[in-house]
């Protein structure tokens, strides 16, 4: 029997939760270091638009040589 963390269902969506809050602050931190000037501008609307566009070029293949 497998052991889980939260349940079957649970373990993915936190999983999941975790990865994206990793990434909004990956993504934050990332501007706030190019844009120091620019820290109080950087709110969510601007990391989802930047999170997008990432995962936009991914899925088409733009990161592929790293």
């Amino acid at each position: 029997m497998a052991a889980y963390l939260l349940s079957r269902i649970g373990d993915p969506i936190f999983a999941l939760t975790i990865g994206v809050a990793a990434s909004f602050s990956r993504i934050r931190r990332d501007q706030i270091e190019k844009n120091p000037e620019k820290a109080s501008e950087i709110g969510y609307g601007t990391v989802v638009q930047i999170g997008q566009r990432r995962l936009q070029r991914w899925w088409n293949g733009d990161f592929s040589n790293l």
